[in-house]
């Protein structure tokens, strides 16, 4: 499609006060705040886990020590799509546009379509976290699920048996799941909880729990000790409004971009017309589940 003079007669008549155009605020970016920022030089990144020990076996007086292995486990790619968009306009447009809309305004139209682009993908680990589909991810493996194999054997979860609906119970039981963890080979470690993410369907009950000083929905006058342990995270991207996760501070969900927004425009020489287009690679996914739990609400 190319615009032209007669699509947009309006921006040759002089007289008007204002052209609404690319005038609304923008929200913070939200994306940076659930995932590890990074940039790839390289086809693709690969993450790929190995199983230490267990712990120290008995040793019988006279017997052998045990011996073990370390264990690899399967590597996980992260793989990039290459995005763009474009416009043109024609040279007798550009010529007698009176309110310096073509070219320039429309060029930084195009940066809100790569912002907003960052945030889809950025939220795609989050978008497809119960998803065992996802191309993103380890084929069979979701991102929260009730049984994450580990390398040496066993199962853990990262999101409830039931999903359920944010709420004090849910919200503790997220919270004690962190301190339970264990690494691929049952030995425990540390991830500590520090955002709650959630919906504008969460506003309100996320702003209770974590800003309560008193245990929230009961008439007691117990301590509420989710008050300022967690930071919140209202996001516009979830695409299940009724998810909600909980991210601890060393969560294994990346982003990267293999070639960040590039402009380029060009005229064509036939026509005179002016060609502007914008096109990124990018990519997100995660290498290690045990920095979030989440669920899909009830």
């Amino acid at each position: 499609m190319t615009m032209v003079r007669g699509a947009f007669s309006n921006l040759l008549a002089p007289g008007f006060r204002k052209i609404v155009f690319e005038s609304y605020k923008q929200r913070e970016t939200e994306g940076n705040k659930l995932v590890n920022m990074g940039s790839s030089g390289r086809a693709y990144e690969e993450d790929f886990p190995i199983a230490g020990f267990g712990t120290l076996l008995t040793k019988p007086e006279g017997g052998s020590v045990t011996y073990q292995d370390a264990i690899q486990g399967t590597a996980k790619r992260y793989t990039w799509t290459t995005y763009g968009l474009g416009f043109r306009i024609t040279q007798e447009m550009m010529d007698d546009d009176l309110y310096g809309i073509m070219g320039n305004k429309m060029s930084r139209a195009l940066g809100r379509s790569a912002r907003n682009n960052f945030e889809v993908v950025a939220h795609a680990p989050y978008n497809n976290a119960f998803n065992t589909a996802f191309a993103g991810f380890v084929s069979g493996e979701s991102l929260c699920s009730t049984a994450h194999a580990n390398i040496r054997g066993g199962t853990q979860a990262n999101r409830p048996t039931t999903d359920a609906d944010l709420d004090l119970l849910t919200l503790q039981a997220a919270v004690e799941h962190f301190d339970a963890l264990n690494d691929e080979s049952g030995l425990p470690v540390m991830f500590m909880p520090q955002r709650l993410v959630y919906t504008s369907s969460f506003r309100w009950i996320a702003a209770q729990l974590l800003k309560s000083q008193r245990l929230p929905g009961t008439d007691l006058n117990d301590v509420n000790e989710l008050q300022g342990m967690l930071q919140p995270h209202l996001t516009h991207y979830l695409t299940d409004a009724d998810a909600w996760f909980v991210t601890a501070d060393n969560h294994d969900v990346n982003y990267f971009d293999r070639r960040k927004p590039t402009m380029s425009n060009s005229d064509d020489f036939d026509t005179g017309d002016a060609k502007f287009k914008l096109t990124r690679r990018n990519g997100s996914g995660f290498g290690d589940w045990r920095g979030v739990y989440g669920s899909q609400g009830g």
